[in-house]
């Protein structure tokens, strides 16, 4: 269920399902709204969500949460490369890849800002490599699967082993693979910050709020009984 924890009188989060609006009593929105019109009301990524509480005015709504999470972070660590695999259908990963002239490691360098967290950073090929040869498994070599050609065929062959290892189908909240753990390595930090920030309404896919309230326990609040897909955790990473 999408849920909502309300820490105090000046802090609150709400898990949403991404694309789809949020059903509030009276009482839960009244108070979303006073602490978000005093502390302001923060988004996942790149938004996409704003529209998601309409109780909320848009007026309070601050920017988003990831991007001031990617001002603190120093470098570009390789974990956060896990966006190259995450979502492959909805952000559509592989228009920004094919290029048959070029291999897949070349693509990537030049897509950066169109697959990779951080669009104020850019990644050089040795950490992409680095992820890469993280992620890697007995059966699957991405580092030898990105320096072939950026032809569809490769590349729809890079993404699906990629996205099929990070977020199995059946247990992808245990992490069961390498990719599963980098991605969970990159998460953890994204949700340590905003469970640590001082005020205000933070909005995300519900997943999240699990583990928020593992770090800042607090009241939960029911307010939807849909059930948010695991997968879609991380549609809304891009910044």
């Amino acid at each position: 269920m999408d849920k909502a924890i309300f820490v105090n009188g000046k802090k609150a989060y709400v898990g949403i399902e991404h694309g789809e609006s949020v059903s509030l009593s009276r009482s839960d929105a009244k108070r979303l709204m006073e602490i978000a019109s005093q502390h302001g009301a923060y988004y996942e990524g790149n938004g996409g969500d704003i529209s998601a509480i309409k109780e909320i005015p848009k007026s309070a709504y601050r920017g988003s949460w990831d991007e001031l999470f990617a001002k603190q972070v120093k470098g570009y660590p390789p974990e956060f490369l896990y966006t190259i695999f995450t979502n492959t259908e909805e952000n559509n990963q592989k228009k920004h890849l094919v290029s048959p002239s070029k291999t897949i490691i070349q693509m990537a360098l030049k897509a950066q800002d169109k697959i990779g967290f951080f669009k104020n950073k850019r990644f050089t090929s040795d950490t992409l490599i680095k992820f890469l040869r993280g992620i890697s498994e007995s059966d699957a070599d991405f580092v030898e699967m990105a320096k072939e050609k950026a032809t569809q065929a490769n590349v729809e062959k890079f993404l699906s082993a990629g996205e099929e290892l990070m977020w199995p189908d059946e247990d992808w909240e245990d992490y069961p693979n390498k990719a599963g753990k980098m991605a969970k390595k990159a998460n953890s930090q994204r949700q340590m910050f905003v469970a640590n920030q001082d005020s205000g309404v933070y909005v995300m896919g519900s997943d999240h709020i699990e583990e928020i309230q593992k770090i800042k326990p607090g009241k939960k609040i029911v307010i939807s009984s849909k059930k948010q897909m695991g997968r879609s955790m991380m549609s809304d990473v891009s910044l």
